[in-house]
């Protein structure tokens, strides 16, 4: 039991020492996990979604946070002295799905059907132009040993997925 508790503990301490591989400027966060990528926004929006297709998987759709943010930011108020409508010169998110990964998921756990569609995120803040941004919301799995497993793959798919786009 002792044993298997510093087994533990080790694992968990050099989980917290792993940094996410891909581009430059790699960042994990609890919610999310991201890499910047030095280039033109268009071209790595464009990466994103080949490493989704080039995996078989179907884009379904495309959204348009920028355009969202530019639209309403009149009525709601978020205009600033300088007139900046939004912090994003380019926002935007893919959302597509894989069938068997998530029939794994929702088989261990109808409750895991909140991963589906995934989404990857792609923004370029006005702050840090040429900069561009890859990332996605990390799958949150439970206490279910199904669960971890079937999420792990979907996190590893998004991983990969990012850290192609980021290259």
């Amino acid at each position: 039991m002792q044993s298997s508790f510093r087994h533990l503990m080790l694992a968990v301490l050099l989980a917290g020492l792993v940094v996410p591989l891909g581009s430059a400027g790699a960042m994990e966060k609890r919610g999310y996990n991201s890499a910047i990528k030095e280039g033109e926004f268009a071209d790595v929006l464009q990466d994103v979604k080949d490493a989704i297709i080039d995996r078989g998987l179907v884009i379904d759709y495309v959204g348009h946070v920028d355009t969202m943010l530019e639209r309403t930011s009149e009525t709601v108020g978020s205009v600033t002295e300088r007139g900046v409508k939004s912090p994003f010169l380019a926002a935007k998110y893919v959302q597509f799905c894989s069938a068997k990964l998530t029939h794994d998921a929702v088989s261990a756990n109808p409750y895991n059907i909140a991963v589906c569609p995934y989404v990857v995120f792609v923004f370029e803040e006005r702050a840090t132009p040429g900069q561009v941004v890859v990332g996605y919301r990390r799958p949150i799995p439970g206490p279910s040993r199904l669960t971890r497993r079937a999420l792990n793959k979907i996190e590893a798919l998004l991983s990969e997925i990012m850290a192609e786009a980021t290259e």
